[in-house]
């Protein structure tokens, strides 16, 4: 009977779409890593990449065992891919970081060694710089800063999915049933035991961003609309003032009617115009709020799983087609 293999001490796992430029230099950057611990893997995971990446990584896997590698059926979104290595990782710790070099080996070895000796649940990447277009950090600024002011579990700012997890946050995580995922907001819901690790963030080193500001922008509805029902109440209370304010200047026309005959000057054609077109792109917006919600009501409704899996390298997997570990409550 053969002996049972040995979890690893840390599992890195890495989403990737079409990082076919990139690869090459993360795979130096980790070769160059002299303070990896004794037992390690690496859990790449392809969320439905088209390029030359997929059979790098599985020329990498058949020289090295420890490199494992989880290839989906199709693109099923960032966060997904996230939650599928963090389904097939094994290791005590686990880390999580993206292919492009912007999140850096070292620094994640370094919130390793932080965890294990301060005994933290989770230590995530506190960006204090971050490289990019100003528009871009203006973005990021203003979703962080609008996602704390709505959220009831609020994330730190520039605080991204870049982080090192116990294998109890993980087992957490898995056993959360949402299927629209966001992770870092996800992973300050649980509330455990938790510290930032300040650091800078570099560009990318290779090839071009994945997430285009449309997949940007879905995120951080997702973020806010998953976290919170206070956009909610916004609406129901705009359409309270605003009822509050048309029965109060009904009162004030009936008086100025009464009174002084203002009706018989100018209508006011001007002001009717502009009252109308507020209302109504107030209402839209509202109609806006609520339909997100509803939306994310239909996609957990219907309980399909996050992620399909074509094939795994270095992995054991039971069916050709394995959904998420996420079951239905």
């Amino acid at each position: 009977m053969s002996s049972p293999v040995p979890c690893p001490e840390l599992s890195i796992v890495i989403p990737f779409l079409n990082e076919e430029q990139g690869l090459p230099l993360l795979r130096r950057s980790l070769a160059a890593l002299s303070e990896l611990p004794e037992g390690w893997e690496l859990v790449f995971v392809s969320d439905g990449s088209t390029d030359g990446s997929v059979p790098m990584i599985e020329e990498w896997a058949s020289q090295d065992k420890r490199v494992k590698l989880v290839v989906f059926t199709r693109n099923f979104g960032h966060q997904s891919a996230i939650c599928a290595g963090l389904d097939f990782a094994a290791g005590r710790y686990v880390g999580i970081m993206d292919a492009d070099l912007q999140d850096p080996p070292e620094v994640l070895l370094q919130m390793y060694r932080e965890a294990c000796q301060g005994g933290w649940d989770v230590v995530y990447h506190a960006r204090v710089r971050r490289q990019g277009s100003w528009l871009k950090r203006l973005g990021y600024r203003a979703f962080y800063s609008l996602y704390r002011l709505l959220a009831e579990s609020p994330v730190a700012a520039d605080s991204g999915d870049f982080c090192v997890l116990s294998r109890r946050a993980v087992e957490a995580l898995r056993a959360l049933p949402e299927r629209v995922r966001f992770v870092r907001g996800l992973r300050s819901w649980l509330g455990l035991r938790s510290k930032a690790f300040p650091a800078s963030r570099p560009d990318r080193a290779a090839g071009k961003a994945q997430y285009s500001w449309a997949r940007l922008l879905a995120l951080a509805l997702n973020g806010l609309t998953s976290f919170s029902a206070r956009p909610l109440r916004l609406a129901t209370l705009s359409g309270f003032l605003l009822c509050s304010l048309a029965m109060g200047l009904a009162c004030v026309y009936l008086s100025l009617w009464l009174f002084f005959g203002i009706h018989q000057k100018a209508p006011g054609f001007t002001t009717i115009v502009l009252l109308l077109l507020f209302l109504n792109g107030l209402q839209f917006l509202m109609l806006g709020i609520i339909g997100e919600y509803v939306g994310q009501t239909f996609l957990e409704v219907k309980a399909r799983p996050t992620y399909l899996v074509d094939r795994t390298v270095n992995l054991e997997m039971a069916a050709p087609l394995e959904p998420s570990s996420r079951k239905q409550p």
